[in-house]
């Protein structure tokens, strides 16, 4: 693995575990807010230390987070389906980025407890395993 790629990769599992503990922390509004932000770092990590992966592994050079998923998907590294949720992923960082509604807040944070801290940390192993999860 490349030492970009591994300092990256450090970063990344240092900011799940960040978000991690905000989701296990007893929930208020402040909680909620922080985890979202912890999201918001995590989302931009995972795709940047995929995006390296991609292209140290496969050649593949990808501009943004949905083609970098999408990469994932065609290199058969990720199921179609979870394509799809990773794509709903980059939706909601990309709505809560440029938008701040309460409610919208709400859904997010409920998503980010049930589906995408999940998805960020297979990202993770997926990439520490060296593409073999």
């Amino acid at each position: 693995m490349d030492k970009t790629l591994k300092l990256r990769l450090k970063d990344f599992n240092k900011a799940l575990l960040t978000l991690e503990e905000a989701i296990k922390t007893r929930k208020n509004k402040f909680v909620r807010d922080a985890s979202i932000k912890r999201f918001e770092y995590c989302f931009e990590l995972a795709w940047k230390t995929a995006k390296l992966f991609l292209l140290d592994n496969f050649g593949v050079e990808a501009s943004s987070p949905k083609e970098c998923f999408r990469q994932l998907g065609k290199n058969k590294l990720v199921s179609d389906s979870e394509v799809e949720k990773f794509l709903e992923m980059a939706d909601d960082r990309n709505e809560i980025i440029h938008t701040y509604n309460d409610k919208f807040a709400e859904e997010l944070y409920r998503r980010i407890v049930v589906r995408h801290f999940i998805l960020l940390r297979k990202v993770y192993y997926l990439i520490e395993k060296g593409g073999m999860v």
